[in-house]
């Protein structure tokens, strides 16, 4: 919530007894917190409990903390007014005005460029990865680079973003067009929903070609057999070509008739077969000429043997 501030202490950090803070900001910028009901050490100055920070909250204040000689927290902490965050902030831009291209300008735009990396005193203020990127975008416009497919370097810049107190975001942006001149703060309060899939679908779309010449390249100059026949059927597969799957099918339609007359000739084929079926059976049923065929298997008479034991008992 509250960015880091450093506080000056009274008395010596080779005395830990010594819990006295002195904050060196203006008398005159901290608000007064027996306004809002708060029971203040000295102005602007509080015990640090969660009914205070939660007035201060209410109230729309910023607070930080409060530390002693030896480092150690005292319990305590300050609130920030509007009016003592942008002085704070006039005193941390004061330290930055070699790198402001007009240095009687708050609002200026950052050194870029050779006029940053001729300027030591801008490069030891700014960030490592500005300069970085600088040196790698400066070294790409005196030798450009052979290939196309390679993303050229940018260019780093103040983030465009005017804040409430009518002082400019002192932090940097990458030059990368999609952050569109923001830092990495008001990036993530200023994009739109949807807009991050959005910008990841519009990336595949202009990688589709360079894909696709990298599995052709893999088709043909790859050492390996399973590799190439793997980028061959992907490309096969993304163009619509699926081994195994082509299957086409003409039915032509001669047969115009109603449904009602073909199903009425089914029911008539049925009744046919079933009229006939009948007929079968009845002449199986009319015996005309029989005689008695007698079994003298060994099953039989034994089977007649038991019938008869059975009697006697």
């Amino acid at each position: 919530m509250s960015e880091v501030i450093k506080f000056e202490v009274e008395g010596s950090i080779d005395d830990p007894t010594d819990r006295e803070p002195h904050l060196d900001t203006p008398l005159d910028l901290r608000p007064d917190l027996s306004e809002l009901g708060i029971i203040e050490h000295e102005r602007g100055v509080c015990d640090d409990n969660y009914e205070n920070r939660g007035t201060l909250r209410r109230a729309k204040l910023n607070w930080d903390p409060v530390y002693d000689a030896t480092g150690s927290a005292t319990g305590l902490i300050a609130a920030r007014s509007a009016e003592s965050m942008r002085e704070r902030r006039v005193l941390s831009l004061a330290e930055k005005r070699p790198v402001l291209a007009d240095p009687k300008n708050n609002n200026s735009d950052y050194l870029t460029g050779v006029d940053l990396l001729v300027d030591e005193q801008a490069c030891q203020i700014v960030p490592p990865w500005v300069v970085g990127a600088t040196r790698k975008w400066v070294g790409e416009q005196n030798e450009p680079t052979a290939s196309n497919k390679k993303q050229p370097a940018v260019l780093p810049a103040r983030c465009r973003i005017m804040k409430s107190d009518g002082l400019r975001c002192m932090l940097w942006s990458s030059g990368r067009i999609k952050d569109d001149g923001l830092c990495r703060a008001h990036l993530k309060t200023q994009r739109k929903p949807g807009e991050d899939v959005e910008r990841a679908r519009r990336k595949l779309i202009q990688a589709a070609p360079y894909a696709v010449d990298v599995l052709e390249d893999m088709m043909e100059n790859a050492e390996s057999e399973p590799v190439k026949l793997k980028a061959a059927t992907e490309i096969l597969d993304r163009a619509g070509v699926r081994g195994g799957s082509e299957l086409l099918v003409d039915v032509e339609v001669n047969d115009a008739r109603p449904p009602h007359i073909i199903v009425a000739e089914r029911l008539q084929r049925l009744a046919s077969g079933a009229a006939h079926v009948a007929a079968q059976l009845v002449e199986k049923n009319n015996i005309i000429d029989a005689e008695v065929v007698e079994d003298s298997t060994a099953e039989v008479k034994k089977l007649n043997g038991l019938l008869k034991k059975d009697g006697e008992a």
